[in-house]
């Protein structure tokens, strides 16, 4: 029997270097596939207004994946996409401009920091439509791709995936597919029991439960800025399907 097909949507390569091996090795009744944005899905601006809303967003992506690997959306066993929270749910007054500042954006554990007022604005509509969509994918479990019903569900990284796994929340971009290759060699145990320290829920609750709340942490106060992460669930939503 043909296998199939978990795919999984990613905003760049070190979630791939971090997930992949481990998923392969350890859900081998799925064919685990990865779609590397180089992007954030959530915050893409389309000047012309050729796609309307999030959801009409995602379901592009999928349909562009299906047509350029030659599946089907029955081939598809569920889509997985995960964001990294870039503090989103912050208040905006938690955006601070600093003209001392290196760079022109820079994330503590409470505020993220602007040179300039004008970048301040930015970033707080950047966070008003990020926070915006996420709340419309949290609330969606499936997307009808050609007739077809696909379960979905987003996950996240707080600040980013970098300050997960090493703390540093304003990691150089050249240097993050390097780190992360070190991280996965260096790693001693499983990449699962690892993230699962970084879960803000209990681990004994059920499943939805644990989404649902896991959702409600990083919407109060700064935690979207504060290292944390409900990918840990991607596995057991895995497990449940049918592994």
């Amino acid at each position: 029997m043909t296998k199939k097909v978990l795919l999984i949507i990613v905003e760049g390569q070190t979630e791939q270097i971090i997930l992949e091996d481990y998923l392969d090795a350890h859900f081998a009744n799925s064919t685990i596939r990865f779609d590397v944005q180089r992007e954030d899905i959530l915050t893409k601006w389309d000047a012309h207004k050729r796609i309307p809303n999030i959801k009409n967003s995602v379901v592009r992506v999928i349909q562009s994946y299906l047509e350029k690997y030659k599946f089907l959306a029955n081939d598809l066993t569920a889509v997985v996409h995960i964001t990294d929270a870039d503090g989103c749910f912050i208040a905006p007054e938690c955006v601070k401009v600093d003209e001392n500042i290196e760079h022109s954006l820079f994330y503590t554990e409470d505020a993220i920091l602007v040179k300039t007022a004008k970048r301040k604005e930015q970033i707080e509509q950047r966070n008003d439509m990020k926070a915006k969509n996420a709340k419309i994918l949290i609330a969606n479990d499936h997307f009808s791709i050609n007739r077809m019903k696909v379960p979905y569900q987003l996950f996240y990284f707080s600040t980013n995936l970098e300050h997960v796994l090493w703390d540093e929340r304003n990691e150089i971009p050249t240097e993050k597919i390097q780190k992360a290759d070190e991280f996965i060699d260096n790693l001693s145990g499983t990449i699962e029991d690892y993230l699962s320290a970084y879960l803000p829920v209990s681990a004994e609750l059920p499943y939805r439960e644990k989404i649902k709340k896991s959702w409600s942490f990083l919407m109060e106060g700064c935690h979207s800025l504060q290292r944390g992460t409900n990918v840990p669930l991607l596995f057991e939503m895995i497990k449940t399907n049918g592994q």
